[in-house]
């Protein structure tokens, strides 16, 4: 008794030969003969069943720390963050690697955690979330000279190559580390950082 594959591909080599299929038609029968196909009944595996309740479960705060570069399995799934765990998120900024897209995030997600530091007790996800909405209109010079979108880190704009001056480096009139808004269109200015206090 032939084996199951290649029956099905001498069914295939048939089928090719006798009749004009089109071409889309042939493309199919040769995937089908290449190997097993997947049920599409069948469940998926639960490989990844961790990492997609964790972004299930993201709230503003944990996509800024997500967006930040921080592995799901770094953010901290409670319904408050703590001085001690701020610390420690912190302390994953300084050892992750990060890309150009993670900068803005992570000085946004870096000026939150420090503030909950420096509040002494823990401050609810919802409060850390609200937080996160008042940067949402702000943008930071990254150091590849692109002005990017403090929440996303989406660049924006071009300004130049950055450049060291005196004892801060920047490109144009912008600078690393400042915060900026745009008015109407492209018109520039530099933005005050949100008041976390009075929220």
């Amino acid at each position: 008794m032939p084996s199951e594959p290649r029956s099905l591909r001498k069914w295939i080599r048939v089928a090719c030969l006798s009749v004009h299929a089109p071409l889309s038609l042939l493309a199919v029968l040769a995937l089908l003969a290449s190997g097993p196909v997947a049920c599409a009944s069948r469940p998926p595996p639960d490989a990844l069943a961790a990492t997609r309740d964790a972004l299930a479960g993201l709230d503003e705060f944990g996509a800024l720390l997500l967006g930040a570069g921080l592995p799901v399995e770094a953010i901290h799934q409670g319904r408050s963050v703590s001085p001690v765990q701020a610390k420690r998120l912190r302390r994953y900024f300084t050892i992750l690697p990060y890309l150009p897209q993670h900068y803005a995030p992570r000085v946004v997600a870096d000026e939150l955690l420090r503030y909950v530091e420096r509040h002494g007790q823990g401050l609810s996800r919802w409060d850390l979330s609200r937080m996160v909405q008042e940067y949402r209109r702000l943008f930071l010079l990254r150091q590849d000279g692109f002005l990017a979108a403090a929440l996303t880190g989406e660049p924006v704009r071009w300004v130049g190559p950055v450049e060291v001056r005196d004892d801060r480096a920047g490109a144009g009139a912008f600078e690393i580390g400042e915060f900026y808004t745009r008015s109407d269109g492209e018109s520039w200015r530099r933005a005050d950082r949100p008041g976390l206090d009075k929220l």
